[in-house]
C-alpha cells in the first residue's frame, strides 16, 4: 500500500496538495482502513504527505525553494555515498552497475507520449546500484530519501528536451567502474544539477508547471 501510494504520488496521479480521503481510498484499492492510515502515517514521516491537525492528510506540494535546497542536498549526500561505493566497490559490484546500465538504456522515458512509470524504478535500481558498495548506513538512507524526492521533480521535466540522457548515465557508470572517482562524482554532480536547471529555464521561459509553487527569493541559476 505504502509503494503504491507512493508510485501515485510521484507520477502525479495523486496532484500536490490533494486531499485524501482515508475511507474513500480503502473502498478504491480494496484494502482495510487501519492499511491506508499505516501506508500515510509512513508517507508523512517521509515527507510526501502532509498530516494536518483535524483535517486529515493531503500530498505534500512540490516548490522551486525545495527543489533547490534538495538538490544541492542531494549532491552533497549522494557524492558521498558514490565516492564510498567506487572505493569499496568489487569486480561483482562492476558487474551489476554495468546491467543495470543495460536495464535502463532498454526502458523508455516515455510510451506514446506518456510517462513511463516503469522507468522511475529502472532509474532508481541504476543509481542504487552505483552507490550500493558505500560503506555507511546513515548516508545511505540519507541518500534513499533524497533520491525518492528528487524522481517527484524528474517526473516534471520528463516531457522537456534532453537528449543526452542516456550518455549522462552510460559516463557516470563508466567513471565508476574504472575507479575515477574525481570524474564520476562531478558527473553526478552534474547530471543531478540539470534536472533542477532544466525545469528552471523552464520557469523562466513562462511554462510552468501548474504544480510548482514559485519562490522568487530562492529562484536562481544552479553552479
Amino acid at each position: 500500500m505504502y509503494l503504491s501510494l507512493r508510485d501515485d504520488i510521484l507520477t502525479y496521479r495523486l496532484k500536490p496538495g490533494t486531499k485524501l480521503n482515508i475511507a474513500s481510498m480503502a473502498k478504491d484499492r480494496g484494502v482495510s482502513l487501519s492499511a491506508v492510515r499505516e501506508a500515510l502515517a509512513r508517507l508523512s514521516s517521509d515527507g510526501f504527505v502532509v498530516t494536518e491537525p483535524r483535517r486529515g492528510f493531503r500530498v505534500a506540494s512540490v516548490s522551486l525553494a525545495d527543489l533547490l535546497d534538495l538538490t544541492e542536498r542531494r549532491v552533497a549526500i549522494e557524492g558521498q555515498c558514490l565516492l564510498r561505493s567506487i572505493q569499496n566497490g568489487d569486480l561483482a559490484w562492476e558487474g551489476r552497475v554495468l546491467a543495470s546500465l543495460h536495464e535502463l538504456s532498454r526502458t523508455p522515458v516515455r510510451l506514446e507520449n506518456e510517462f513511463n512509470p516503469a522507468w522511475i524504478s529502472t532509474h532508481m535500481h541504476f543509481h542504487a546500484t552505483l552507490v550500493e558498495a558505500c560503506d555507511s548506513p546513515w548516508l545511505m538512507r540519507i541518500r534513499e530519501l533524497l533520491f525518492i524526492h528528487s524522481e517527484r521533480y524528474r517526473v516534471l521535466s520528463i516531457h522537456l528536451d534532453r537528449p543526452h540522457l542516456d550518455s549522462e548515465h552510460h559516463d557516470i557508470a563508466e567513471a565508476a567502474i574504472t575507479r575515477d572517482t574525481e570524474r564520476a562524482v562531478e558527473l553526478l554532480a552534474d547530471h543531478v544539477k540539470l534536472t533542477a536547471r532544466i525545469i528552471l529555464e523552464n520557469e523562466a521561459d513562462g511554462r510552468e508547471s501548474p504544480f510548482l509553487a514559485a519562490a522568487p527569493p530562492l529562484i536562481q541559476s544552479l553552479p
